[in-house]
């Protein structure tokens, strides 16, 4: 949905530059600020919502045997949404979806550069934070055996050389850019699933062993804080436009796409964890992504 929302917004972008003409009088500076939001941080939407993590150890059953297939490190919440409906709600579950992120933004832009003034340059400063989703809970009769959270923060320089047009009085216009970026930031995921106490409590019902969650993980995970982190570089563009409302103020919206990713590696907190997972596990960390935002240049 996010890239067509893009192809839609580029071009209209360049439809209306199209009937836009140059430039007319010298080139501008401005000290901008924006306010943005970002949807699927850490591209992890479809891990919290319908794949998890497997386990790297075996399901048993009630005797211990293995008995096909993997425990699970991370459980989906359609799973638990499913045997909340076909448990008649002794399974419970809150579920939050994949997680959503604020965006803040400053900046400084000039145009006019290679002699032509309807090139500009741009160098901003991104970061961005968690506000929503990313929230797992679970209860079987009452009892809160599942609780997952995960968290994003990232930091991006991004630089941009692009193309602006303005209407004749330099009060509108339509903008593109691209360039480079530096990133720095990370996920987690923090919590517990307590597998254990389901088969200890409910044998034969819930847990390792049971009719239901027998992919429960055993060790238990207890307290887990994974921390995923990496920095480096990578390639960002932007279209928007802008439009003046007072002597020296533009108010602006653009779209900007960040691309970085880079693998990371951790070290787990709990026993279960390391279990599960691997002591020392190693994950993609994706940074950035689309971000839609408006906001307010100041000419300087």
């Amino acid at each position: 949905m996010f890239k067509k929302i893009s192809r839609i917004f580029l071009g209209l972008c360049l439809v209306v530059g199209t009937g836009l003409s140059a430039q007319t009088s010298g080139p501008r500076s401005y000290l901008m600020f924006g306010l943005g939001t970002q949807f699927d941080l850490a591209s992890l939407g479809g891990t919290i919502t319908k794949d998890g993590l497997d386990s790297a150890r075996p399901v048993r059953d009630a005797q211990g045997n293995p008995s096909g297939g993997v425990q699970k490190a991370i459980y989906q919440e359609n799973t638990l949404e499913s045997l909340n409906a076909t448990t008649l709600g002794l399974v419970g579950v809150k579920s939050n979806g994949a997680m959503v992120g604020l965006n803040l933004n400053v900046g400084y832009e000039k145009e006019g550069i290679f002699g032509n003034e309807n090139l500009f340059w741009r160098i901003n400063a991104n970061y961005t934070k968690k506000v929503a989703g990313g929230y797992t809970e679970s209860t079987v009769a009452g009892y809160k055996w599942l609780q997952q959270e995960w968290d994003y923060h990232a930091v991006t320089i991004p630089t941009y050389i692009g193309i602006k047009l303005m209407n004749e009085k330099k009060t509108t216009g339509v903008y593109i850019g691209a360039g480079v970026h530096y990133f720095k930031g990370g996920w987690s995921v923090a919590g517990t699933i307590d597998g254990d106490t389901l088969r200890a409590g409910l044998p034969g019902l819930a847990g390792p062993g049971g009719s239901i969650l027998s992919d429960a993980p055993s060790p238990s995970i207890f307290y887990e804080n994974a921390k995923f982190n990496a920095s480096g570089f990578g390639l960002n563009w932007l279209v928007g436009g802008q439009t003046k409302v007072t002597d020296s103020g533009h108010l602006f919206m653009e779209l900007e796409t960040i691309l970085s990713a880079k693998m990371a590696q951790t070290g787990v907190t709990s026993a279960g964890g390391a279990a599960a997972l691997s002591p020392y596990p190693n994950y993609p960390v994706v940074l950035g992504g689309q971000t839609y935002r408006v906001g307010y240049k100041i000419e300087l």
